[in-house]
């Protein structure tokens, strides 16, 4: 049985392909291109990585913010759904998932099922949000892949307001013009995102089963933070960005098994 999910994003398209169960193949695609292209484009980018031809998938379903244009997708889910099933199926003591995007924030609890239970999101302000880390690396010129290491080598800290994207880049304009070492300004602006994590975390009630999801649980700064806010190990799928593509191919194979193979659209 081959499946595929595609989770279409804000920035990035991210597509997993399962077979029997198993992750066979995934790919990860940062574009402005149309949904409808670059979800068919990131479907064959990873099944280049297979044997594999486009029209051997038997059921594909789309997740994320434009999951509406992907034109061959047999299906639909919200990120939510999609973010929990992934993670609980790589890690089953998943209780809270953390998912953080490039717009928006998200915190989902769970239970021993993995049912989504509780959940919140914060898609008003940028400032927990991959955007926000993206808008500091070029005030600071510094790569967004180095932002982590470089904060995690400071031996000091100028704080970042957590309240507002905006302040917070008025902010570390003044603080560069003032000469504060750009390090400093780092751990400050982990910090300030790590704040509005917790924010939201304490809306569903925090649990020491944490699942962090999504680009920004790339950069080691947030999670180190964050184990420092929590008080306990913050765990990061072995690949963060697939996890919605990985929960909306669960999803495709579930449909096969629960209601037999479906009726296939192809471009």
């Amino acid at each position: 049985m081959l499946v595929c999910g595609i989770d279409v994003g804000s920035r990035n398209v991210s597509t997993t392909i399962l077979l029997d169960g198993a992750i066979l193949s995934n790919c990860v695609i940062t574009s402005s291109e149309e949904g409808a292209t670059i979800a068919r484009k990131v479907v064959i980018e990873a099944l280049a990585k297979t044997e594999f031809k486009f029209t051997d998938i038997e059921c594909t379903v789309a997740t994320g913010c434009g999951r509406n244009s992907v034109p061959f997708a047999n299906r639909q889910s919200t990120e939510v759904v999609c973010q929990a099933k992934g993670a609980f199926h790589l890690f089953p003591d998943a209780r809270i998932v953390i998912n953080l995007g490039a717009e928006s924030s998200r915190v989902m609890r769970l239970n021993s099922e993995g049912k989504v239970v509780a959940f919140t999101k914060n898609d008003k302000c940028a400032a927990g949000s991959g955007l926000f880390l993206e808008t500091m690396s070029q005030l600071l010129a510094i790569p967004l892949e180095s932002m982590g290491e470089l904060s995690l080598k400071a031996d000091g800290c100028e704080e970042v307001s957590s309240i507002c994207a905006v302040f917070a880049e008025s902010e570390v304009i003044s603080h560069i013009h003032k000469g504060v070492p750009k390090q400093y300004i780092l751990v400050g602006i982990h910090k300030a995102v790590t704040t509005k994590i917790m924010e939201l975390l304490g809306l569903v009630g925090v649990n020491k089963d944490i699942i962090l999801t999504g680009g920004v649980a790339k950069n080691q700064a947030i999670v180190h933070e964050l184990e420092q806010k929590i008080g306990a190990n913050v765990f990061v799928a072995p690949e963060p960005q697939i996890v919605g593509a990985l929960g909306a191919a669960l999803i495709a194979q579930e449909t096969i098994q629960d209601r037999g193979m479906p009726s296939v659209k192809r471009l």
